[in-house]
């Protein structure tokens, strides 16, 4: 069977925190390193649980994006991620960066990405998106939201109901209900 590349990084994050914990601290109780204290029942069924995760995905000899997380639980078989404290950097074409944060996310299979609470995008040319939730394509190259969205940038403020980025065309369309403030 095939591990995708998020399982082989977790599980060699895994091991490496454990023998630097055993080098460290010595013969301990064995049940402090294999089983960490379980909080709800998604825990109890993860195959991993970690922390301080870092991520990148390529695609070629490039930085396609980059995703780091404050705690994650893995489930192998359906090969998805959730993820607590998260932010993901998107290296758009032109060397334009795009960063997406929120407060709990999933990753599916290293292709979807769905984000929820206090989420905010930020452009490195100076635009910021902010929305409840986003959902991200990695093989639409798009970040799509149905939910309430505000676009701040260059004296403009575009408010309004469903968005979607598209980091191909770099385009934002605002879907409905829009309200536009010129500074």
């Amino acid at each position: 069977m095939k591990l995708s590349k998020l399982v082989i990084l977790i599980c060699m994050g895994v091991v490496l925190s454990a023998i630097g914990v055993y080098l460290l601290f010595g013969e301990g109780d064995d049940n402090e390193l294999i089983m960490p204290e379980v909080k709800d029942a998604a825990e109890r069924t993860a195959d991993l649980t970690i922390e301080d995760i870092h991520y990148v995905e390529t695609k070629g000899e490039k930085k396609a994006w980059e995703l780091r997380a404050k705690t994650g639980q893995h489930f192998r078989e359906a090969d998805y991620t959730t993820l607590e404290d998260l932010t993901v950097t998107f290296y758009a074409e032109g060397g334009r960066i795009i960063t997406l944060k929120g407060n709990k996310g999933s990753v599916k299979g290293r292709e979807e990405i769905e984000v929820s609470g206090d989420v905010v995008i930020t452009s490195s040319d100076g635009y910021r998106v902010i929305a409840d939730s986003l959902h991200y394509s990695d093989e639409a190259q798009q970040i799509v939201t149905d939910g309430p969205v505000t676009l701040e940038g260059k004296g403009v403020q575009v408010k309004g109901v469903g968005a979607v980025v598209d980091l191909q065309t770099k385009r934002v369309s605002i879907l409905r209900k829009v309200q536009t403030v010129i500074k």
